[in-house]
Parts: C-alpha cells; sequence; structure tokens
C-alpha cells in the first residue's frame, strides 16, 4: 500500500509538472516602443524578453528580461552598427532581421537583395552561434520562400521565422490558419514578434481583451509557436501609428498599467476571461466610456483611462493585408490540402526544438 501510494504521489507531481512545463512553454515579450521609464512597471511576471525596431536596450529594464537586438534594414543602418558596437563583447543569444520587407513603408527589399545582406550582416553572428531569425514578414510568403531559396544558395541560416500579424477581433480562426500554414511552409519553430487588432476594424475593448487572450491561450499550447510580443507597449492616446488599435495599448496616458496588460504579465489561467471588475457592464463599440475600474488579484485598483479616440468612419473587415495573407493561404491550401482550425499538429512534439533559457 505505501508502495503503490508512492507511486500514486509520483505519479501526480509527473502530471503537474507537465501541466506546467506546457503552460509556460510560450515566452511573453515587450515589442518596446515607449518611453523607456515605463520598463520597470512592465519587466514583471510573465515577460521574459524584448525587443526594439532598431534602438539599442533599455536600461530601465535593468538586465532583468533579455534583450533580443534587431536589424531593421538599411535605413537605419546607424542604429545597426551601434548594435554591433554593443555586441562585440556580448554576443546575444538571438537576432532579429529585417522589419517588414514586403511592405513599401517599412524595409521595403527584394528578397535576393536582402539574402545578401542578411549573409553580409547576420551570417557572421550565426557562425559565433547567435540564433538569427528570418525577415519579419506579415503577408507574403511567397516572398519569404524566394528570399529562403536565395539564402540557400548562399549559405547563410535561419534558425527561426519571426512575423507579425493583424487584423479583427473575430478573426481568431484565421490567425490559427496562418501560423499553421507558416509552419508548415517552412517547417521551423516561429516566434510572432508583433501581433494585434487594426485600428480601422473598430472593436470595443472587451472584444479585443478576448481576442487578445484567446490568441496569447493558443500560442501557449501550440509547441511551435515559441515567442510572441502583444504589441501594446504604449499609451492609450499615443499609439505608435495609425494602423494598430490604439485599444491595444498596456498604458493609460499617465503611465500605469491597464486590465489588458494586467492579464498579459500575470495571468497563467487563459480560460479565466476576466479578472474581477468593478463594472461588469463593459462599453459597446464607439460609445465614450467613463474610467473603468478593475481590480488585480491583490485587491489593488486597476484604473483604464477613457478613450478619446473617434470611431473609424468606415469599419474595415479585412484590409489590403488580410487578404493577401487570405490568398496566400488559399493557395497554399490548394497545393496542399485544407488546414483545419484544430489539426493535431497544435500540440505536436516536432522536431523544432529551441532552447529558451
Amino acid at each position: 500500500m505505501r508502495f503503490s501510494l508512492s507511486l500514486l504521489v509520483i505519479g501526480v507531481v509527473a502530471m503537474v509538472c507537465a501541466v506546467t512545463s506546457t503552460e509556460a512553454k510560450l515566452q511573453r515579450g515587450l515589442a518596446w516602443g515607449v518611453n523607456d521609464n515605463y520598463g520597470p512597471r512592465i519587466a514583471k511576471g510573465l515577460i521574459k524578453w524584448y525587443w526594439h525596431w532598431q534602438d539599442g536596450p533599455n536600461p530601465k529594464f535593468d538586465g532583468k528580461l533579455q534583450w533580443i537586438p534587431t536589424f531593421w534594414g538599411p535605413k537605419y543602418y546607424a542604429q545597426w552598427n551601434e548594435r554591433k558596437q554593443e555586441m562585440k563583447n556580448n554576443l546575444p543569444k538571438y537576432i532579429l532581421s529585417f522589419n517588414e520587407p514586403e511592405i513599401a513603408g517599412q524595409s521595403n527589399l527584394d528578397p535576393k537583395y536582402a539574402a545578401k545582406l542578411h549573409m553580409k550582416e547576420l551570417e557572421p553572428f550565426a557562425r559565433k552561434g547567435v540564433k538569427i531569425s528570418s525577415p519579419q514578414m506579415v503577408y507574403k510568403t511567397e516572398w519569404l520562400q524566394e528570399f529562403m531559396k536565395e539564402c540557400n544558395k548562399l549559405g547563410c541560416t535561419v534558425d527561426f521565422i519571426a512575423i507579425h500579424w493583424y487584423g479583427t477581433t473575430r478573426d481568431m480562426a484565421k490567425l490559427k490558419r496562418w501560423i499553421k500554414t507558416i509552419h508548415r511552409t517552412f517547417n521551423k519553430p516561429i516566434w510572432v514578434t508583433e501581433y494585434g487588432v487594426t485600428a480601422a476594424s473598430g472593436p470595443n475593448m472587451a472584444a479585443i481583451k478576448k481576442f487578445h487572450m484567446d490568441a496569447t491561450a493558443w500560442m501557449t499550447k501550440t509547441k511551435y509557436v515559441k515567442r510572441a510580443a502583444w504589441l501594446g507597449c504604449f499609451e492609450i492616446n499615443n499609439p505608435p501609428d495609425s494602423y494598430a488599435n490604439n485599444k491595444n495599448a498596456f498604458l493609460n496616458s499617465n503611465g500605469s498599467l491597464r486590465d489588458i496588460a494586467y492579464w498579459y504579465l500575470y495571468s497563467q489561467q487563459p480560460h479565466r476571461r476576466s479578472l474581477h471588475h468593478s463594472n461588469r457592464a463593459l462599453p459597446t463599440a464607439h460609445v465614450a466610456r467613463r474610467a473603468l475600474t478593475h481590480k488585480d488579484e491583490e485587491g489593488n485598483d486597476i484604473v483604464d483611462d477613457e478613450d478619446t479616440f473617434d470611431a473609424p468612419e468606415h469599419i474595415v473587415e479585412c484590409d489590403e493585408y488580410c487578404q493577401l495573407r487570405d490568398k496566400a493561404m488559399s493557395a497554399f491550401e490548394l497545393e496542399h490540402g485544407a488546414i483545419n482550425e484544430e489539426d493535431e499538429d497544435d500540440d505536436d512534439d516536432d522536431d523544432d526544438k529551441e532552447d529558451d533559457e
């Protein structure tokens, strides 16, 4: 009886460890683009790493988070040269490659030229043991396929695929389908270095938070998605551009954390749809709202600022990038077969192992 009880205890401990490992597998990060002084307010809980599009590390994090340098592209060569100087005596574990290379307003690179630039600037670090991402694509799989083909010819290294994703709060199935398409196309680990909701889709805060939790929860259980960074490191009424929804924000106008930030930093319970809320009647879309008071798990108030942005005049359910992404997914499925929303590969222990210490 004592022997059987011991075996039972060992089994229970093993199951608990397995669940904990699964929950903690996805490393949540920050796409940093706000006042560095806000760093200590966000470098907490489940946050493990951060990156900036071209600038250097934030000293206010005080080494608490892993810093991932980025070579944005030729436009920011001066900043990249600064990063190279910083890395001479302090090699990072990872480097992120070009930012949104298929978009005219971003790094906007021809795939063959990008492969040559990758070989020149990033391959020397790969040969020193640094893991290098693909260029951080938004929608154009054929761009990345051509890049990878040229990269293979040149002998350059791509250890994992980095992508960005933006859509509406009703696009959860599309997000899953897109990430599955990328994984099946390139068969490498995936980092979602930006994800969020578009401004033109015009959702309310409740819908954004639900999508945020659902997306993060799904990526957490999808073993080939290694890291993710919600685009929320900004004050609600000071978004980085007009494309991302200002309600993605982690910060109020005074720099205090919003309710969505609290969930991202601290919750390991994806099924938990909401923290305690002092006003259960969440506002409907496009209606001016009073500040809402939320309670964290210690009973402290979290107050969300009023959203002063006007609703978009025309709601856009599927913008240009969404349409092009849909086209790419359809082309993939036409050749390889349909991707189901709940394919078994969500939880597969495949060969794309990554050491995420």
